[in-house]
């Protein structure tokens, strides 16, 4: 049943705790769960990530690793529409990506000179959600990134289907972006499994990629181990329209993101009551359940809900759609004017739509090619660059007591013994 509130009168905090998010991934019983999941991978390996899948799947893979002839045979069996639909979404996800690339740099003064190179990471783990459907534009929306960051070795985990076996689109898009590495499994023991690694799945050096609360969880218990991108779990939507909003649009926009079901959440931000009446009955079905309809005062308002909110996509239906988008700093990713729906973002737009759920926007960025990089700093002094900094390094390291940092420095500026 659709929720409706009005608010105009209500502080923002107050509001955001009204609001849907279950947050299933902070709980203790999940992050307990997933604990023991991963654990488990790490000591037994291949065994546990098999007796795991049986158990959650229903299904044993036989092997765990997806033959190549299979993802061969997927993208040669992809329809030709649907590869030139996903053809399209790889071009833009690249040229969105090549443009966010961090570059190295370098700069000297006086003879001291200071830079950083930007490195891709050696190996990347891509989880691709399964569950309430197969989500092959995820593997597009975070091998992309990954290749155009040049990361050397990008291995893929996705839940078998019914009969043990990938989903043959996932394979597919996987073949159109020469991706070898598939492996049958999904849940917190695939996240175990890249973190750790097992009989035949080689450790990673950073796990990405959206999932249910169980995965989200064993991200965070792997966190330290390997590294992980933000939390990227239920999906997430605020609509901020106003008066002249299309009601029908407006509802499509919210049923699009609970389609997601599992958690999802959806919400229309509003000053008019006319456009509340006029989508509410346009919201149908299970998706429906997950939508929560609130009048707000005005669009300042509905802005500072939406900051204190922090959601994975903002959609802004406004005459001055601009302001409000310089007004928003925590949202993942905000989808501007009525013919800019959301949707679009999801699948072939060009920014990932990875993005940070549960509140994490606030802090968090959407996945790119800085998740797949890391940067080295370095610097290089000449004699001459040494003899002007170094009695102030002395000065502070005997401050803090650290006499032997201070002499590193003075045995080359006096030559001490």
């Amino acid at each position: 049943m659709v929720k409706v509130l009005d608010v105009r009168e209500a502080d923002p905090k107050e509001i955001v705790a009204r609001l849907r998010r279950p947050g299933g991934f902070l709980s203790e019983k999940v992050r307990d769960a997933a604990r023991r999941i991963v654990n488990d991978v790490r000591d037994r390996g291949d065994e546990a990530l098999l007796e795991y899948t049986e158990r959650f799947d229903g299904v044993r893979p036989d092997p765990i690793r997806v033959p190549p002839e299979e993802i061969r045979s997927a993208r040669e069996s992809l329809d030709t529409e649907a590869e030139e639909s996903f053809g399209v979404a790889i071009e833009n996800v690249r040229s969105f990506h090549e443009r966010e690339m961090d570059h190295p740099w370098e700069i000297s003064r006086g003879g001291a000179t200071m830079g950083q190179r930007v490195r891709p990471l050696r190996r990347a783990g891509l989880y691709v959600p399964g569950g309430h459907a197969a989500y092959p534009s995820t593997l597009v929306m975070s091998a992309v990134p990954a290749q155009v960051a040049g990361v050397g070795e990008i291995a893929v985990c996705a839940p078998p289907g019914p009969e043990g076996k990938v989903s043959p689109n996932v394979l597919a898009v996987a073949g159109l972006l020469n991706l070898d590495e598939v492996y049958a499994v999904g849940g917190a023991q695939a996240v175990g499994a890249m973190a750790y690694g097992t009989q035949s799945i080689s450790p990673v050096n950073k796990i990405v990629g959206p999932g249910n609360d169980y995965v989200v969880a064993a991200k965070l218990e792997v966190f330290g181990v390997v590294g992980v991108d933000a939390p990227a779990g239920p999906s997430e939507v605020v609509v901020i329209a106003e008066a002249g909003a299309f009601p029908e649009r407006v509802a499509y926009d919210l049923m699009a993101q609970a389609e997601h079901l599992s958690g999802a959440s959806a919400v229309l931000l509003t000053p008019s009551a006319e456009l509340i009446h006029s989508v509410e009955p346009l919201l149908s079905g299970e998706p429906a359940d997950l939508i929560t309809l609130v009048r707000v005062r005005d669009a300042a308002q509905a802005v500072e809900i939406t900051n204190e909110y922090a959601p994975e996509h903002a959609h802004v239906i406004s005459e001055d759609p601009e302001a409000i988008l310089q007004s928003l700093d925590a949202v993942g990713m905000v989808a501007i004017g009525d013919f800019s729906p959301v949707a679009l973002g999801d699948y072939a737009a060009g920014p990932s739509h990875a993005l940070p759920t549960g509140g994490a926007a606030a802090w968090a960025s959407a996945l790119g090619t800085h998740d797949f990089t890391a940067r080295t700093n370095y610097i290089r002094y000449t004699p001459e660059a040494l003899a002007a900094l170094g009695p102030h390094v002395e000065r502070l390291a005997r401050l803090e007591g650290f006499e032997n940092h201070a002499r590193s420095v003075g045995v080359r500026l006096r030559k001490e013994p």
